[in-house]
């Protein structure tokens, strides 16, 4: 699978005075994840994403553990071709029920300032950022408005969440539990094709864990996850008829 891509095109940190005024417009349009095959999601997120999505786990770039072991993250799956989201629809809608947090932060985040600071970042290129409509974010005083200020509780979270996301994800590579797989597609018409750069966990080897490591991730809710992410791996049917009604489309003549 790709690498989720960027979807901030203008990033630039949010200024209390540069943005004093700026006012953000909702907006349904998601137009802006279409390119994404896949997504980060936090452990919390496992409960629902399960129920829709496929849950997989992917190398988080060049970043080793102490022990110089190399350290996983998880994404939920969003399609099975390179540079498309099956949860995208042609007009930018969401078809889905649950949008992952990563998505649903935008165009605000968090940026990483130098020595573990982060500052609220926005996407000046975000269609509904403007002087007149929607959610005022920084007030005349320069301070942050009640709708920013929970928009940064929101973000906080999402970082908490990402931490405790990388410590799951360092203990099932600790347990050496991940095993690369390869999603094989056949679509209605016959045709064949391959969705590899995913790990998966192995339960072969999860039902082999010591007594005492099963005792532990009981307690600490991890076991439940794993199951959650396995119980996922159940909708790759799902997302590969998603796929099959979306060639079916672009095979279908124009009215």
């Amino acid at each position: 699978m790709s690498s989720p891509q960027a979807i901030y095109r203008e990033p630039v940190l949010l200024d209390r005075t540069k943005h004093r005024g700026k006012r953000l417009k909702p907006s349904s349009n998601v137009a802006f994840a279409a390119p994404m095959n896949s997504v980060f999601v936090a452990v919390s997120e496992f409960p629902e994403v399960c129920k829709e999505f496929v849950i997989g786990f992917v190398d988080a770039g060049d970043v080793k553990d102490a022990a110089g072991r190399q350290e996983v993250s998880p994404i939920a799956l969003l399609g099975l071709r390179d540079n498309e989201n099956l949860f995208v629809d042609a007009d930018g809608s969401w078809n889905g029920r649950y949008v992952p947090a990563f998505i649903r932060r935008y165009p605000l985040g968090y940026a990483n300032t130098g020595e573990g600071q982060t500052s609220v970042m926005i996407d000046e290129a975000f269609e509904g950022l403007n002087d007149s409509e929607g959610e005022l974010l920084v007030q005349d005083d320069g301070e942050a408005t009640p709708f920013l200020q929970e928009v940064i509780k929101f973000l906080d979270n999402f970082e908490l969440e990402v931490q405790r996301t990388r410590q799951l994800c360092q203990r099932i590579v600790e347990l050496d539990l991940l095993k690369p797989v390869t999603i094989d597609i056949t679509q209605p018409d016959g045709s064949q094709f391959s969705a590899g750069g995913v790990q998966m966990i192995d339960e072969a080897k999860l039902k082999a864990l010591p007594e005492a490591v099963v005792v532990e991730l009981t307690r600490n809710g991890a076991l439940g996850l794993l199951h959650a992410h396995l119980i996922s791996t159940t909708n790759v049917q799902r997302l590969t008829e998603r796929l099959g009604t979306r060639m079916a489309k672009a095979a279908a003549p124009a009215a």
